[in-house]
């Protein structure tokens, strides 16, 4: 896939859509359809990607100072302190983020096809559909830790209806979403009566391919309905035993995975910026064991090399006798009572205005940030790829709701994370890349952890979703909170949390909060919250990280 250089974000989507504004200036946004500018419906597809993904307070935040941590998937540079599962100012931005501006840009879409002449709207209804898939995943995604949400009416203010859109509950939206998916499924593949208008260039994920957005919508389904799998088994094993029998419309390669390609100057402001962060130790000693490929993709070694050593015991920085340990990746506790223990480990050791060593191993930045250290590659942001639908898939069959080859696709995925990341870490141009050679493939997956045991088989799945999350931090959180996987005892055994003495849960959902005097909506939310707090496992408070929605259940 070529990338499409993104050196602008649209002038109209900074002045349609700022957020902080005041009443009077929400009103007049939500009520006035001539704030729109006349541009076409495929060119507001275009804002909305870039919109989705260009977000890097979320990154900052939400990524890399809190989900991150919570999952084991980073720690902080210094260590982990005891602030680290309690502090959470500016969580959460993925809600400011489609309310209101990307629910709005996407909703555009639609209104915008509503005005062409009657002539022209039919070729746009394929353009119509596709739509509605980020829209939804998007939405899916900012209830997926807010639980209910203003959707069926949300956006429609200014285009005649309400300011005082009314919530669904998670139960209702998952689904009212799986019903408009499968539709979207069922159209997407059909013949168009009509000459469709495509997307073409204004499609940052697939260039207009429809048949490849109708694989997105099934595999969007199957995310979904995975999460029910603990809430309402029944309504969970109707939809992904319908989308696994649908062989035709999943994804067969990782060229049809679900990803954001964007060129080096996407992410290069300092809030993308991930130096500094840490290494997981539980990750690191498991990928080490198993000479799994993808860890040099993912973490960069240390500097003891050789010559380094040799360079500190002539400074007197190390002791004499001090000898080379190959194992150049060395993970951190994640625990803070664990980093209290080895705090010397986060201290670099100088050696010379050109040297100082650093004992602990470092995020392979440029993953994260291709611009980090003055590169030049590609960023990229997987939303589903192939890697997690056939993991999705193994789980399944080794939970015997489908009867497909468990084994098969467990290998499978492995195959396909492995190779999506080499191509990614290629692109990107991580420093010291090496491509990854077939015979490493094969003997990763002859690591005793990694054969397949059908009597570990949803740990061993589980464990390979988890790393294959390297770049989707919600989805690894996800994983946890549905099926406790990784845990301390599991292979890959993340740590237990313990402040002070007092082990600690990670949270499990976003701190709620009661609507302002000068919220317009301000009784439906209260009604929608009030709902909420009905379920046993809410939790303590609107506030109350560690309460759940209704998804999750206990």
């Amino acid at each position: 896939m070529k990338l499409l250089k993104l050196s602008y974000l649209t002038l109209i989507t900074a002045a349609l859509f700022l957020g902080g504004c005041k009443k009077e200036a929400f009103v007049e946004l939500n009520t006035d359809p001539n704030t729109l500018y006349k541009i076409k419906p495929e060119e507001q597809f275009l804002n909305a990607a870039i919109q989705a993904h260009g977000q890097d307070f979320e990154q900052f935040y939400d990524n890399f100072r809190r989900i991150m941590y919570w999952t084991q998937q980073a720690t902080d540079n210094a260590g982990n302190g005891s602030v680290t599962l309690k502090t959470v100012g500016n969580f959460n931005t993925r809600y400011n983020v489609f309310y209101p501006s990307l629910g709005s840009i996407l909703t555009d879409v639609n209104v915008l096809i509503s005005e062409l002449p009657d002539a022209d709207k039919p070729k746009y209804a394929q353009i119509s559909a596709i739509a509605d898939i980020p829209k939804i995943y998007y939405a899916f995604y900012v209830s997926d830790i807010n639980g209910s949400l203003a959707y069926t009416e949300a956006f429609q203010a200014r285009y005649g209806g309400t300011l005082t859109p009314k919530y669904e509950s998670q139960q209702a939206l998952f689904a009212l979403w799986d019903a408009r998916l499968k539709e979207i499924v069922t159209f997407l593949k059909s013949t168009p009566t009509t000459p469709q208008v495509n997307l073409g260039k204004n499609d940052l994920y697939f260039r207009g391919n429809v048949a490849l957005w109708a694989k997105a919508a099934a595999a969007l389904r199957m995310r979904i309905a995975m999460r029910l799998l603990e809430r309402d088994p029944a309504t969970a094993t109707t939809i992904l035993k319908e989308v696994v029998a649908d062989a035709g419309n999943l994804m067969t390669s990782n060229a049809e995975g679900w990803v954001f390609y964007a060129d080096v100057s996407f992410t290069a402001g300092g809030n993308w910026d991930p130096t500094g962060l840490r290494a997981p130790k539980a990750s690191v000693d498991f990928m080490y064991a198993q000479n799994d490929p993808r860890l040099r993709n993912f973490y960069q070694k240390n500097n003891y090399t050789p010559e380094n050593i040799t360079a500190a015991i002539a400074k007197g920085v190390l002791a004499p006798g001090t000898v080379y340990n190959p194992k150049q990746y060395v993970g951190a506790p994640v625990s803070p009572d664990a980093v209290a223990l080895v705090k010397p480990w986060f201290t670099a050791k100088k050696v010379n205005d050109n040297l100082s060593l650093d004992t602990v191993s470092l995020l392979q930045y440029r993953m994260w940030q291709p611009a980090n250290g003055g590169g030049k590659g590609d960023n990229f942001f997987p939303l589903i790829t192939y890697a997690d639908q056939l993991l999705m898939r193994a789980e399944l069959a080794a939970r015997n709701i489908t009867t497909e080859n468990a084994e098969a696709l467990y290998y499978a995925g492995i195959d396909a994370s492995v190779t999506f990341y080499d191509r990614a870490a290629g692109k990107a141009a991580v420093v010291g890349y090496t491509p990854l050679a077939p015979a490493e493939l094969t003997a990763y997956k002859a690591s005793p952890a990694i054969v397949y045991n059908a009597a570990k088989a949803q740990e061993q799945i589980a464990i390979q979703a988890f790393l294959n999350f390297y770049k989707q931090p919600n989805e690894a959180w996800a994983l946890y909170k549905r099926t406790g996987y990784p845990n301390a005892t599991t292979a890959l055994a993340n740590e237990n949390i313990y402040i002070d003495g007092t082990l600690f849960q990670i949270p499990r959902r976003a701190a709620l909060s009661a609507p302002s005097s000068s919220d317009l909506n301000a009784a439906n939310k209260q009604a929608a919250l009030d709902d909420m707090r009905k379920e046993a496992d809410f939790g303590t408070g609107l506030d109350d990280l560690y309460g759940r929605v209704w998804w999750d259940k206990k």
